[in-house]
């Protein structure tokens, strides 16, 4: 179900039950992200936390043949020519990507195509990332001369370790969907990957959102340095216990019979 009335909008969201997709609508342009896209996409992925009954959000591209080429390099003269038009730009991706890494529910890349720069800075930031087989990744500030935030390269450096990203990031050179899998930047790579996608965010869907919730704070706790349980885990697992998807859990597993969490 669309919940933007034109097709030409550069960011799209839409909704198919719990399911939400975002897509980077701009395929003239191998759906290049601009500045004022960046913008726009907490507010987006605001309006899609906020939907009843969402339960998963996918992050994909229009068309087949880019997932997102990254940043639209020809409005920089524009939009990144001064030290503060650069800064205002960064603080616009960082929360770009500081509110899709925080997205409540589950959150999938369907990467078709081109996946570079500021594109696979998103596709990072979601929980996973599905491929088809002929995509590929770049990550380019060094034929830029720019700097990526902290955060942004600790999320690499999370996913393929610190030898990898510096590869990519000091290189810029542009890796298969097979190789990508290889070293963590993806996780699984498909011939169907639409399919793969809908396959697995009904799957998420079905599954605990108490759970899910938990388990993406806690992971990113772990990669912070938390390596013990402590208060904040003990509250996150007595709240789990007082539940409803506890208590329906529980009770389908009794009963034999599928969970139905609200």
């Amino acid at each position: 179900m669309p919940l933007h009335e034109s097709a030409t909008e550069p960011l799209l969201l839409d909704r198919d039950g719990p399911v939400a997709t975002l897509t980077i609508n701009r395929p003239d342009r191998l759906n290049a992200l601009t500045y004022a896209m960046f913008a726009h996409l907490p507010k987006l992925l605001a309006e899609a936390a906020a939907l009843d009954g969402v339960r998963v959000l996918v992050l994909r591209g229009a068309g087949r043949r880019s997932f997102s080429a990254g940043a639209d390099i020809s409005e920089f003269e524009t939009t990144r020519s001064t030290p503060e038009q650069a800064a205002a730009y960064d603080e616009a991706v960082l929360r770009a990507e500081e509110a899709l890494a925080t997205f409540p529910a589950p959150t999938i890349a369907a990467v078709h195509g081109h996946c570079y720069g500021g594109g696979c800075a998103l596709a990072v930031a979601c929980d996973l990332r599905l491929a088809d087989s002929g995509a590929r990744f770049a990550i380019t500030p060094a034929k830029l001369g720019i700097v990526y935030p902290l955060r942004a390269t600790k999320r690499l450096v999370d996913l393929v370790g610190p030898s990898r990203a510096k590869f990519i990031l000091m290189s810029g050179i542009d890796i298969d969907a097979v190789r990508a899998a290889e070293i963590g930047l993806v996780d699984e790579v498909h011939d169907d990957v639409d399919g793969a996608v809908a396959e697995l965010a009904a799957t998420l869907a079905a599954r605990s959102g108490v759970t899910q919730r938990a388990v993406k704070l806690t992971v990113d706790r772990i990669l912070d340095g938390v390596n013990t349980d402590d208060e904040t885990h003990a509250a996150l697992r007595e709240a789990a216990l007082a539940s409803p998807d506890y208590a329906e859990g529980v009770r389908a597993f009794l009963e034999r019979r599928s969970p139905r969490f609200g």
